[in-house]
């Protein structure tokens, strides 16, 4: 079992920086020609949605991991905000793609409220789930064509996957907590072997993103935009990232502080860099 548990967090995000970037290459370019590299960066999204769920029950210091992605979220939603004003090319980019940091930024919000011994606070966790429904049907109207774009909706505000990343979200957290009482209940032999609780977890995680996917394929083609369906009917090869998630060892890897910092500062970077391109 342990030969199968091959990859650790460190590759884990490599392989979701390589998939995000190919993904954004493809959104510059010429979508119908270059169809498969989105395919490609439907990959991305689990895996990151999938770390900041790992990361938030892990953290032994929640205020930093939140300070951390809420300057991530300013940041972007500077160049979003920055991308509304630079013509019709850049600003369709910015007002339908989101602020990815924004999902994240309620992923680990979404996991803290969940683990708050406090049980005044555990309902707040019907906020993030209303708000990421709320993004996410905004820019679905939009791109049915109801009224154009709505600008009383900043880009920097928009989450980027919506109801998606908080279906993986919540599915991610549950199966982590569902291990140790299926354990319990029908393998108690398996108890105290953390490989065995590993992988069992890898797999909930697994169905997770099947079953999301299917919602939001179905969720999407209920608006019936054809160009939104053909894109967003592609978010279910986001089940190709399963076979990284069931290889998950759940071991933190190489991990120094110029990676950390180089893996959140990524994003803003290479988006700056392949804007440029298309300037």
């Amino acid at each position: 079992m342990r030969k199968l548990l091959k990859l650790d967090s460190f590759w884990i995000r490599i392989i979701a920086l390589i998939t995000m970037t190919i993904d954004h290459i493809g959104v510059f370019l010429d979508y119908s020609k270059f169809y498969p590299l989105r395919i490609i960066g439907r990959i991305a999204l689990p895996l990151f949605v999938f770390l900041s769920v790992e990361g938030a029950l892990k953290t032994s210091n929640k205020k930093k991991y939140l300070l951390r992605l809420l300057s991530l979220f300013v940041s972007i939603g500077v160049i979003l905000t920055a991308f509304s004003f630079m013509g019709s090319f850049f600003e369709e980019i910015a007002y339908t793609s989101g602020n990815i940091f924004f999902d994240l930024l309620l992923v680990i919000l979404t996991v803290f409220i969940l683990e708050s011994d406090n049980k005044k606070i555990k309902p707040l966790v019907a906020l993030p789930i209303l708000y990421s429904i709320f993004s996410f049907a905004v820019i679905k109207l939009e791109s049915c064509g109801c009224d154009g774009l709505y600008t009383w909706f900043p880009p920097a505000l928009r989450m980027q996957y919506g109801i998606f990343t908080m279906l993986l979200t919540l599915g991610f957290y549950a199966s982590n907590k569902l291990v140790p009482i299926l354990i319990n209940r029908y393998s108690p032999i398996n108890a105290d072997d953390d490989d065995y609780k590993r992988l069992l977890a890898n797999f909930l995680c697994v169905i997770t993103v099947v079953i999301s996917g299917i919602i939001l394929m179905l969720t999407n083609y209920a608006f019936g935009d054809a160009y939104t369906n053909m894109l967003e009917g592609i978010q279910t090869y986001a089940i190709i990232s399963a076979v990284f998630i069931m290889l998950y060892n759940g071991k933190k890897g190489y991990n120094s502080k110029w990676f950390r910092v180089a893996y959140y500062l990524y994003y803003p970077l290479h988006i700056g860099i392949i804007s440029l391109f298309f300037l």
